[in-house]
């Protein structure tokens, strides 16, 4: 396995074990985990470019389907007023 490889397996795993233990993606105002949000979104962009292997895309969106569903910070929808 080349380097760019292994840093992707790393990468991978990294953020594998933040969501199985969390349920959710990195909040972008923890600075320690950043780096991890931002490899995730990096892994997006090539997936809509169309640049990562097969391989990966599966690997990466399979990571995305363990996301919990729930509502976990930052914005949330408006609720329609009462009137």
């Amino acid at each position: 396995m080349d380097k760019n490889g292994l840093a992707w397996k790393n990468n991978y795993e990294a953020l594998r074990s933040y969501v199985l233990e969390r349920g959710h993606l990195p909040h972008k105002g923890v600075v320690e985990n950043r780096a991890l949000l931002n490899w995730a979104k990096y892994n997006r962009k090539k997936i809509k470019e169309g640049s990562l292997s097969a391989e990966r895309q599966r690997l990466f969106e399979e990571l995305m389907a363990m996301r919990s569903n729930e509502h976990t910070g930052g914005r949330r929808p408006k609720t329609p007023r009462q009137e």
